[in-house]
């Protein structure tokens, strides 16, 4: 992932239940595409509404492609390795 680590990804029971209701995706897809896959690719942006965010494209395991949004959970250190996602879709 270019330099980036996600080594822990935070989901609020808030955001499990939005991905879930709106992109048919659960929590573990996307720690599968996020946290575990070989295939992620990451890049920062600087979003003008809700600041910087790690954008991640990514696969599951059965091969569904996901588009994660997630902040760093500890802003002081946002290469500290733990994020807290803000919504997932899944592109197909």
């Amino acid at each position: 992932m270019a330099g980036v680590v996600v080594a822990q990804l935070n989901i609020s029971p808030y955001v499990e239940d939005k991905i879930n209701r709106k992109h048919d995706l659960t929590a573990a897809e996307v720690r599968e595409a996020v946290v575990y896959a070989r295939d992620a690719v990451a890049e920062w942006q600087e979003h003008p509404q809700y600041g910087l965010r790690l954008v991640v494209r990514s696969t599951t395991y059965a091969e569904r492609p996901v588009i994660a949004y997630m902040t760093p959970a500890n802003e002081d250190d946002p290469d500290e390795g733990t994020f807290d996602l803000k919504t997932a879709l899944t592109t197909s």
